[in-house]
C-alpha cells in the first residue's frame, strides 16, 4: 500500500515538475479526518527537505483540503507562523483522495513540552501561546472575506452561521434539549456586539509546534473561517483551561488581554457556545459512535478519566442558560 502510495505520488509529481526527485516515503500517522505520511523531495542539483503529505478522508474531505490550503496560503502572506503549502491537489483521481503537500517543520506539539516545562519555561511558553492566538484575530479578516459589505453591514450573520450549524446537527441526532439551547444562543445573539475576526476554532496546544527555531508555528487549518473571535477564544480557553490546567487558562487570557490591549465582555455567550459544542459532541460519540464527529479512540478514554469535569460543565451550561439537557446527564451517568 505504502508502496503504491509513494509510486503513484512521484508519477504525480515527476507530471508536474519533471526534474523532481521523491525519496524516504513513510506512513506518520492517520486519523478521522486525513492520513499523513512524510517524504523527503528536491529538484535535480538541490537540497533535499521533508515534506508532508496529508491524504484527506471521510466526509466533506474536498472542502476541508480547500478551507485548509485557503488559509495556509493566506496566512503565509500575512506572515503569521504556519507551514508553507507546497500544493494542493482536490482530484481525488491522482492518489485516490484529495491531498496537499506542506513543509515538514522540525519542532514538536506544544502541549507535551508544557506538562514537562519547569514553571518559569511554562508561564513564557503559555504567553507565547496567548499573544500567538491574539495576533491571528488581529488580522485583517477584510481582505480574506467574500463579501465583506455583508458582514459589516449584518454581523449577526456569522452568528446565525454558527447557530444554523448546530441546528442542522442536532436534528440529524434528534437531540432535542440541545436544540433548546441553540434556541437560546438565537433569542441571546441581539444582544452581542459582534466582532469578525480570522478563527482557527481549534487552538490549542496539540496544534502548536515549538520548532528547533525556538519560534511557534500553528498548524491543521480545516476550520479555518471568519467569525467571531470569542467563538476562538473561549474554545481554547476550555481545552486548555477547564480540560487541560486550569492556571494554564488563567495565563493564556491574561497573555492575549494584554496584547489585545483592551478589555473582553460578552464571553459567556462563547462560553455557551462552546460548553454546547463540546457537550453535544460528546453525547453524539458516546451514543452514535465518535467517528460521527471526529474524535479518536484517546478522546473517548480521556472523557472517562476527566468525567467530573465534564458534570461540572453541564452543570455551567444549565446556571447560564437555565436549561438542563436529559441526553447529556444519561450519557454522563453511563459512562
Amino acid at each position: 500500500m505504502i508502496i503504491d502510495l509513494a509510486s503513484q505520488l512521484s508519477r504525480y509529481l515527476s507530471f508536474r515538475f519533471p526534474e523532481i526527485v521523491v525519496s524516504n516515503f513513510k506512513f506518520l500517522v492517520s486519523g478521522f479526518e486525513s492520513e499523513i505520511y512524510v517524504f523527503r523531495m528536491h529538484f535535480v542539483s538541490s537540497e533535499a527537505k521533508e515534506y508532508i503529505l496529508r491524504l484527506f478522508t471521510g466526509a466533506g474531505a474536498t472542502d476541508k483540503l480547500i478551507r485548509e490550503a485557503t488559509g495556509l496560503s493566506f496566512l503565509q502572506k500575512a506572515d503569521y507562523p504556519v507551514p508553507g503549502m507546497f500544493l494542493q491537489e482536490p482530484n481525488v483521481s491522482m492518489l485516490g483522495k484529495p491531498f496537499e503537500i506542506i513543509e515538514k517543520l522540525d519542532g514538536q506539539a506544544l502541549w507535551p513540552i508544557l506538562t514537562t516545562a519547569t514553571p518559569e519555561q511554562r508561564k513564557r511558553l503559555l504567553s507565547r501561546f496567548g499573544v500567538l492566538l491574539s495576533q491571528l484575530h488581529k488580522l485583517d479578516w477584510h481582505s480574506f472575506a467574500p463579501a465583506v459589505a455583508v458582514l459589516e453591514n449584518e454581523p449577526l450573520s456569522l452568528l446565525e452561521t454558527v447557530i444554523s450549524q448546530y441546528r442542522a446537527l442536532f436534528t440529524k441526532y434528534q437531540l432535542n434539549s440541545f436544540l433548546e439551547v441553540t434556541d437560546w444562543l438565537d433569542i441571546h445573539k441581539h444582544d452581542i456586539n459582534v466582532q469578525p475576526a480570522l478563527v482557527h476554532q481549534d487552538f490549542h496546544a496539540n496544534n502548536v509546534l515549538l520548532c528547533s527555531n525556538d519560534q511557534l508555528y500553528v498548524i491543521d487549518w480545516t476550520q479555518f473561517a471568519i467569525s467571531d473571535f470569542r467563538v476562538d477564544l473561549c474554545w481554547t480557553l476550555l481545552i486548555m483551561g477547564e480540560l487541560g490546567n486550569p492556571e494554564w487558562g488563567r495565563q493564556i487570557l491574561h497573555a492575549y488581554t494584554t496584547d489585545r490591549n483592551s478589555s473582553l465582555d460578552q464571553l459567556e455567550y462563547f462560553q455557551v457556545m462552546v460548553y454546547m459544542k463540546l457537550l453535544a459532541s460528546t453525547v453524539i460519540a458516546f451514543t452514535f459512535g465518535p467517528q460521527e464527529v471526529g474524535l479518536r479512540a484517546e478522546a473517548v478514554r480521556l472523557t472517562r478519566e476527566q468525567l467530573t469535569v465534564y458534570k461540572q460543565l453541564a452543570q455551567r451550561l444549565r446556571n447560564m442558560t437555565g436549561l438542563t439537557v436529559p441526553e447529556l446527564l444519561n450519557v454522563l451517568e453511563r459512562i
